[in-house]
């Protein structure tokens, strides 16, 4: 449990590391923090929503898993701009996830090297009587 914990901290420093050093991931981060801040908008100033209900819908939408559906009505302007917000944000969502996901991967691949180097170390010197 320890581990998993130390792990998920590693991730988010790595994605933290990333987003601060690599100019395309960065550029994914900023792009979709801007949609969910106009769709966030949007949603609360022209549909009437509640912000975090605006906020929470966003979010929804470009990770494809609203609770809101069922529950929200929109005018025609909030349907055309649903539409639009999903095209554009969808795409760039997915492929900030799967950036992260790469980051994740590569720092877990490195945690794995780095035990089997522990323990290959512990064996060499277990086997040279140390």
């Amino acid at each position: 449990m320890l581990i998993e914990l130390a792990l998920t901290g590693k991730f988010i420093v790595d994605i933290a590391k990333r987003l601060k050093n690599d100019k395309t991931f960065r550029t994914l981060g900023f792009l979709l923090f801007v949609l969910i801040l106009v769709g966030t908008m949007f949603f609360w100033l022209v549909e009437g929503l509640p912000f975090l209900k605006s906020l929470a819908y966003s979010v929804g939408t470009l990770s494809m898993n609203s609770p809101y559906d069922h529950q929200i009505t929109f005018s025609t302007i909030g349907v055309i701009f649903n539409i639009i917000y999903i095209f554009i944000g969808v795409g760039v969502y997915l492929i900030f996830v799967l950036e992260a996901g790469r980051t994740i991967i590569a720092a877990h691949e490195e945690f794995e090297k780095k035990q089997a180097e522990k323990k290959a170390l512990k064996k060499a010197k277990k086997e040279a009587g140390l």
